[in-house]
């Protein structure tokens, strides 16, 4: 049997490279940014000022990848951000993460009409990194984050289902039913 600390640090250290660096197909979703010397100066999920849409590529750790999630689906309020994946490629793509990160920029807007579609991106991406771990011979790693994905999954569900009238329509009266 192996040791739970070293197959959590061997699986952080599987994880510090982005998949995406290697040519792997990685999900995405589209942000509008703002460059300033190759580097994000602003980014918004509307359309804004000398913005342009761009393809931002999701992390492959699992902290931030579980944040974006209990974002998309309303469990956590916190701020999205985008940063330079950091690769030594020309057009240094971009990556969604957390607050912190060095050269991060908050994505502005509303996250709402985006919600759906990070969530089941998030999801994906946790997929794939299932994959990752299976196509290395890792088993268990991969199961890990298969329950990860349906943890998400189930969470999402959960959150839609529990929403009530009153949450929905922000105390205002509505024609019977949920809005």
């Amino acid at each position: 049997m192996t040791d739970p600390a070293g197959a959590e640090e061997q699986v952080a250290q599987d994880e510090i490279r982005h998949p995406a660096l290697t040519g792997e197909s990685w999900p995405v979703i589209g942000v509008r940014i703002r460059r300033e010397d190759r580097s994000p100066q602003a980014a918004s999920w509307r359309p804004a000022p000398r913005a342009e849409p761009e393809d931002v590529l999701l992390p492959c750790r699992w902290p931030e990848l579980e944040r974006l999630a209990e974002i998309a689906i309303g469990l956590n309020r916190a701020r999205v951000y985008v940063r330079d994946l950091g690769g030594a490629e020309p057009d240094r793509r971009p990556v969604l993460c957390l607050r912190g990160a060095p050269g991060a920029v908050q994505v502005q807007g509303p996250l709402a009409p985006v919600a759906e579609v990070l969530a089941a991106r998030t999801r994906t991406a946790t997929l794939r990194v299932a994959a990752v771990h299976c196509e290395a011979g890792r088993g268990q790693d991969a199961q890990a984050w298969r329950a990860r994905a349906r943890r998400m999954l189930k969470e999402g569900r959960t959150a839609r289902r529990g929403r009530s009238v009153r949450a929905v329509s922000a105390g205002l009266p509505t024609l019977g039913g949920r809005a």
